[in-house]
């Protein structure tokens, strides 16, 4: 079995260049406000970067690249790295040249659509569609790196993509005085040019690892059709709290308007990258670093050993989703009023972002666990099993969102997302637990209880230190009131874990990999 300390270290590396990458997304995301705040034209461009987001997210970091994951591991075994390299550029080409027709076909329809209608959201759209097959070429090509145990290219690319943003966002802001429709056009073709310069880095980084694809008649190679028919189902399977997503925005354009403003999408934007950071920065990291163990372990047959490594990857998520769910819930609007509020960005906008970001942070555990749950089933090759429950939770969300998007309006959005996110992996979880017995959801909540207890300490340490500060400043900035009740919620839950024992806290701090947590 792939020792604990590789996935581990794998997951640390992972998380260091993602924290980067989120980061540099935060300073985009600050511009922005100051820039935008919650207008309509930031809506509109929320609606038109969702196209080839949505993209990504299915073909590229999801339901391809996982769906490659496992062949590529097995052709790897079976078969040499000269075959395996085939079947990668196989994959790649087949990918870039579907999804650039695709892009074709879109823009056409666009452009004709706009004869018609005068929404806002196209023009950045038909700027952006190219886009689309670039970044999802480099998502999957990032995923044969993790196969071949290259974790920093993949997790730091995202980097050049924001830097390009932000320089061209200042530049068009800041240096020429643009607003409005005339500075998020400069923002688009930003991406596209970040875009590019991710596909240049990712490739390279093939190339001085030996394993550059080799292209041969990419739709006669058996693996590439195995990859296709595992990918189908995978669509909806690791993708449902995206197309979830996609339909908060939809949603939201149509029926949230404020003033004659349609700022929901913006808003939506805004608390959606604040809840993303500990998903992205952690949760992703420890599914892609035990996805490549999990794939080499099915493939063998050492299902014991699976459901362990699956184990392991959800106590490792408690440990940083449920504090971290306590804590934005607590700190919602000191966090917003010190990260957007300015400019055009003013306090009724923080208002709206922050209870937006309260709901949203309530799904941070089963997002965590989703990534986990989803990708054990996949290396299993059984991707049919998660595309049938996220079917019907996409099918609940979309009955939730138009139930509560009157009565809370993105409130509601957020929170129909997280009560899906919920079912849908208390569902997955049963579901495997019953397949591999010697995955214990017994085990499990005796680890959640504790991390619980913890995080719930550390939210009396908040509130205690929010009403100290109330009552003794109540003239605070929100930057102090933020830094003086993170400082010591952190403080409190670190001394509460260790009282508890617990053994995912003592792997994360010392270093040091346990594969027998204490007090199971």
């Amino acid at each position: 079995m792939p020792s604990g300390h590789q996935e581990l270290r794998s997951a640390r590396v992972i998380a260091a260049l993602t924290m980067l990458s989120r980061v540099t997304g935060l300073l985009r995301e600050l511009v922005f406000s100051r820039l935008l705040g919650t207008s309509g034209e930031m809506s509109a461009f929320r609606i038109a970067y969702m196209v080839p987001n949505l993209a990504r997210r299915l073909f590229g970091e999801g339901a391809l690249s996982a769906a490659t994951i496992p062949v590529l591991t097995e052709s790897l075994e079976k078969e040499g790295e000269k075959e395996a390299r085939r079947f990668v550029g196989s994959v790649l080409a087949i990918l870039f040249a579907g999804l650039s027709l695709a892009a074709i076909v879109i823009w056409v329809v666009m452009w004709f659509a706009r004869l018609f209608t005068d929404d806002p959201s196209l023009p950045f759209a038909m700027i952006l569609i190219p886009y689309m097959p670039i970044i999802c070429t480099v998502a999957v090509a990032g995923g044969v790196l993790n196969v071949r145990g290259h974790f920093a290219t993949p997790a730091a690319v995202p980097v050049l993509l924001n830097l390009c943003v932000i320089s061209v966002t200042l530049w068009g802001g800041y240096g020429n005085g643009l607003t409005g429709i005339a500075l998020l056009n400069v923002v688009c073709y930003g991406v596209l040019l970040g875009g590019l310069a991710q596909l240049a880095v990712t490739f390279i980084a093939l190339w001085r690892i030996r394993f550059f694809p080799c292209l041969r008649r990419p739709f006669v190679c058996p693996q590439v059709r195995s990859v296709f028919s595992l990918m189908s189902p995978m669509v909806l399977g690791l993708s449902a709290v995206q197309i979830n997503s996609a339909m908060d925005y939809l949603i939201a354009y149509f029926f949230i308007v404020q003033d004659g403003v349609q700022v929901g999408p913006a808003v939506l934007g805004y608390a959606q990258y604040i809840y993303q950071l500990p998903l992205g920065v952690f949760g992703i990291a420890i599914a892609t670093a035990v996805f490549p163990s999990l794939s080499i372990l099915a493939s063998q047959k050492k299902w014991d050993q699976v459901a362990q490594l699956v184990q392991r990857g959800l106590r490792m998520g408690f440990i940083i989703a449920v504090p971290a769910t306590v804590g934005l819930w607590l700190v919602a609007i000191p966090l917003i009023a010190t990260l957007y509020q300015g400019q055009q960005f003013d306090a009724q906008a923080t208002l709206r972002v922050a209870g937006t970001l309260r709901f949203y942070a309530l799904g941070l555990v089963p997002y965590f666990a989703q990534h986990i749950l989803v990708r054990a089933f996949y290396a299993a090759h059984d991707s049919k099993t998660p595309a049938r429950i996220a079917g019907t939770m996409v099918a609940v969300n979309l009955t939730l969102n138009l139930v509560l998007v009157f009565a809370m309006e993105e409130r509601g959005l957020a929170l129909s997302t997280a009560v899906c996110a919920t079912i849908q992996a208390i569902w997955l979880g049963t579901l495997l637990s019953s397949r591999y017995q010697s995955l214990s959801l017994v085990r499990l909540s005796g680890a959640f209880v504790r991390v619980l207890i913890a995080s719930a300490a550390m939210g009396a340490a908040v509130l205690v230190v929010d009403y100290l500060l109330s009552a003794e400043a109540p003239g605070a900035r929100p930057v102090l009131r933020l830094v003086v009740e993170v400082a010591a919620g952190i403080a409190v839950y670190g001394f509460a874990s260790q009282w508890l024992g617990l053994g995912a806290w003592r792997m994360i701090v010392s270093r040091q990999f346990d594969t027998n947590f204490r007090g199971d």
